[in-house]
């Protein structure tokens, strides 16, 4: 039955769910970044070789990284909602 049932996607629907699509994709490319990040800060031996202490350099990383997320996260919200 489930054949029966049939959806019909405007062209603003369409332009919507592709620039969700992009917006997708960049925030998983911003998150495998950030994991990196998280990695290598985690390695105690790359750590040494920063001047910064480990909680300024993460607390900024991860800040910046946050706002990012946000930012890209209100945009495909917005995008999605009209």
């Amino acid at each position: 039955m489930t054949w029966l049932v049939r959806t019909v996607l405007t062209e603003e629907d369409k332009r919507n769910l592709k620039g969700i699509a992009v917006e997708l994709q960049e925030i998983r490319k911003l998150i495998e970044e950030l994991t990196e990040k998280v990695v290598n800060l985690s390695d105690k031996e790359l750590m040494k070789s920063f001047n910064a202490s480990p909680e300024d350099l993460k607390e900024n990383q991860v800040l910046n990284y946050k706002e990012t997320l946000e930012k890209q996260l209100d945009i495909a919200e917005k995008e999605f909602r009209s």
